[in-house]
């Protein structure tokens, strides 16, 4: 496990947490698994990384599903010791015939810059996009079954389950993102440099079979590429940029809850086909100094 974790790089990935992918009967996050997948698969004679990868993947998203799905009570009468959550019961047989919407939280993360990079720079740093949203999901103490992760090529959606409090995966999102991101950048060259843009919605989100669909992801999709959001990363001297849903800033930054400074979001407007949309722009106080 130790070798694996120093293959791996300093500060990646602990060597307790590998082995508690290997033992533990919880199934492990998709971004160690891809990570450990790529290592022993490049160690493997014969074997393709990129293959073993994907088969894996496939593997993985069946026992995801599996682990959404509501336990049967062992014994005739028995309770179950806890009912399952409102994205557990989403992604049962009933949301995948009927795409029944689903209150949710969305975290979406795209890597700036994304096409400039070759292959394996691309990987690379997808790879430390998706570590740093395990992180923030482990330091929110949001349970693997709570969330639901898209790959979209250049960054990932988040999709989480809406009884996860929003104070605190907010605080923790402000807390944890700039502080990781300074460790792996630290440790990356400069040509693999990772300066995400994170968006954090809210709204009904609908599952099927060959997706994520709903008004709330098309709004929350915009603003990830809206031009106000590009502009405030490429103007910032930190290594990210945050952008808040206007429904999110009303119900939990307005409220000044402790480790959520209201006056470090300001107003932005994004122009849709729809006409203009309102939302939140975070700009830590130490920007300005």
């Amino acid at each position: 496990m130790r070798e694996l974790a120093r293959a791996l790089g300093p500060g990646v990935v602990s060597s307790s947490r590998i082995h508690d992918a290997f033992t533990k009967p919880r199934l492990p996050t998709w971004g160690l698994v891809e990570m450990l997948v790529t290592e022993l698969g490049s160690r493997t004679p014969g074997a393709d990384a990129a293959v073993e990868v994907k088969r894996f993947h496939a593997l993985w998203d069946v026992a995801a599903e599996a682990d959404s799905l509501p336990q049967a009570a062992d014994e005739p009468g028995q309770v179950q010791e806890a009912a399952p959550s409102m994205l557990q019961a989403a992604t049962g047989t009933d949301a995948f015939a009927f795409g029944r919407p689903v209150p949710s939280t969305l975290l979406l993360a795209d890597i700036a810059r994304f096409n400039g990079h070759d292959d394996v720079e691309q990987g690379y740093m997808r790879r430390m996009l998706s570590n740093l949203l395990d992180r923030v999901a482990e330091a929110a103490g949001i349970d693997p079954a709570a969330r639901r992760r898209m790959d979209q090529g250049d960054g990932f959606l988040e999709l989480i389950d809406a009884a996860v409090p929003m104070t605190n995966l907010l605080r923790t999102v402000l807390g944890v993102v700039p502080t990781e991101l300074r460790t792996l950048n630290r440790l990356a060259s400069d040509s693999v440099q990772l300066r995400p843009r994170l968006v954090l919605a809210t709204g009904n989100v609908s599952m099927d079979g060959h997706g994520w669909t709903g008004a709330a992801l098309n709004d929350a999709c915009r603003l990830l590429d809206a031009d106000a959001v590009r502009a405030a990363l490429h103007d910032r001297t930190d290594n990210y940029v945050l952008c808040v849903s206007d429904a999110v800033y009303w119900t939990t930054v307005s409220q000044n809850h402790p480790g959520i400074s209201t006056v470090e979001f300001h107003e932005i407007g994004v122009q849709t086909k729809n006409g203009s949309m309102r939302a939140w722009l975070h700009q830590p106080l130490s920007a300005h100094t």
